[in-house]
């Protein structure tokens, strides 16, 4: 139902000339993020949901290049901006998207589970898609031969080349799913994992899957102690009652372009801005 009515939605957000929605909105700054850019969605990711290929992804820089500039993290101005993260550290950003963010001078902020780095291991969902491929598929051996993950490597070639490094937990799990004590945990070890193994200087953490059902009490201990500098949560565009925890934009979910799915996302700001509903409250 709600993809349906988001895609409903979409057809009139279209027809709105961006700069328009952006003006209505008072949203200069922009959080899109995907997970994997492929020609070729490896069995791992491909029966979990929608992915960009090249062609596909290319199309969304230029329409977010046209309406926003693109910045790294934290934005330093107020004009139309874009700030493009990529979660779950996985090997294509390194053999493909970083590439294309390089030719376009594009900065990035990439989260990473620290348990899954150098394919140590690998996500549970990731796992149902390759059972899903193949129910006898052996999961070391792909983890050997496969390796869907960066290696500590790439990560710390990527840093090199200026992009910024990110934590997303240990083991990728539902936040609202595990104790405030496990959340806390999972929180601070995979954000000193980024920070003490890649020199990463901003302490920054994107929550697996969602940042729905997160108790006050988490963001006040993690912000007092000085655990994070910044969480992201995924709600698209809304305003969130901890202003260091930013919303980002899914732009894969309903597998329609940036430009579609973004518009809809301000549109849909701007009709729950008027009701007073743009607020993520907890």
């Amino acid at each position: 139902m709600k993809e349906s009515f988001f895609k409903i939605i979409s057809l009139i957000a279209l027809i709105i000339p961006t700069k328009v929605l952006i003006r209505l909105s008072g949203k200069k700054i922009i959080y899109p993020f995907y997970h994997i850019v492929s020609d070729n969605p490896p069995p791992h990711i491909k029966h979990l949901y929608p992915v960009r290929n090249i062609k596909q992804f290319e199309k969304d820089l230029d329409f977010l290049e046209k309406h926003f500039s693109a910045s790294g993290f934290p934005p330093k101005d107020k004009n139309n901006l874009f700030v493009l993260s990529f979660d779950d550290g996985l090997s294509e950003i390194y053999n493909t998207v970083a590439p294309i963010l390089k030719k376009r001078k594009i900065p990035a902020i990439f989260f990473l589970n620290s348990a899954f780095v150098d394919n140590k291991n690998i996500f549970n969902n990731y796992v149902s898609s390759l059972k899903k491929e193949n129910p006898d598929t052996d999961i070391n051996e792909y983890l050997i031969k496969q390796k869907p993950y960066l290696t500590s490597r790439q990560i710390s070639k990527l840093k090199t080349e200026g992009f910024t490094l990110g934590a997303h937990g240990v083991t990728h799990p539902l936040f609202s799913g595990i104790p405030e004590d496990e959340q806390i945990r999972q929180t601070e070890e995979s954000i000193k994992f980024v920070t003490e193994n890649f020199g990463e200087t901003q302490k920054l953490f994107a929550f697996p899957f969602t940042d729905n059902g997160i108790k006050n009490s988490f963001f006040n201990n993690i912000f007092e102690n000085k655990i994070a500098d910044y969480t992201f949560g995924t709600a698209g565009i809304k305003d969130d009652v901890f202003e260091r925890n930013i919303q980002r934009i899914p732009v894969e979910k309903y597998g329609l372009s940036a430009k579609r799915h973004i518009k809809t996302e301000y549109l849909l700001y701007i009709i729950k801005k008027i009701s007073g509903k743009n607020f993520v409250n907890r």
